[in-house]
């Protein structure tokens, strides 16, 4: 399973990439290499003398995002291996279990014939679930997938964001207020 992985804080040393490589194996029988788009580790060490390890998981559209804290560095990432393990059976359990939806037109009201309006223009509707996320896993995450625009929660300010890349592929914020 190939995986990209970033330190903070924090020195990746060949004993832990050996042991995350083993921890991720239990991870990597459950998922088909087809399967994962991307996959992001995360490793920092917070200001409470904690460290924080993080995974993204891209699989073919479904983001699974662990986040797992403790004071020792192996337990942490044992935490977080288990705990994205979980959610990687839950997910694949989930579309085992449902058929896939197919798109059903949906009828308009009648209209009289000359009539428009904005909402008209709009070709179709996706629901996506809003991501919990800091600044740099979401640029991160958009470079990653190479998606044009992110919208997610900021994790450090609990509001709404959105980053976008202008013609040029520089990334600009917007911070919704309420």
């Amino acid at each position: 399973m190939d995986y990209r992985i970033t330190g903070k804080g924090v020195e990746i040393s060949d004993a832990i990439k050996n042991y995350l490589e083993k921890r991720l194996d239990k991870v990597d029988r459950v998922i088909y290499d087809d399967e994962l788009v991307s996959f992001n580790v995360r490793i920092e060490k917070d200001g409470k003398n904690q460290y924080v390890v993080k995974f993204n998981m891209n699989l073919k559209g479904n983001i699974i995002n662990v986040e797992e804290r403790h004071p020792d560095i192996y337990t942490a990432i044992d935490f977080a291996s288990d705990a994205l393990e979980k959610q990687v059976k839950r997910l694949k359990e989930k579309t085992k279990n449902h058929d896939h939806r197919k798109s059903v037109p949906v009828k308009k009201p009648f209209e009289e014939p000359g009539e428009f309006s904005p909402s008209d223009r709009i070709s179709s509707v996706k629901r996506v679930s809003l991501l919990n996320m800091d600044l740099d896993e979401a640029v991160m995450q958009m470079d990653e997938l190479k998606h044009k625009f992110l919208v997610f929660r900021n994790v450090n300010t609990g509001e709404i964001n959105m980053l976008y890349r202008d013609e040029n592929g520089e990334i600009h914020l917007l911070e919704m207020a309420e």
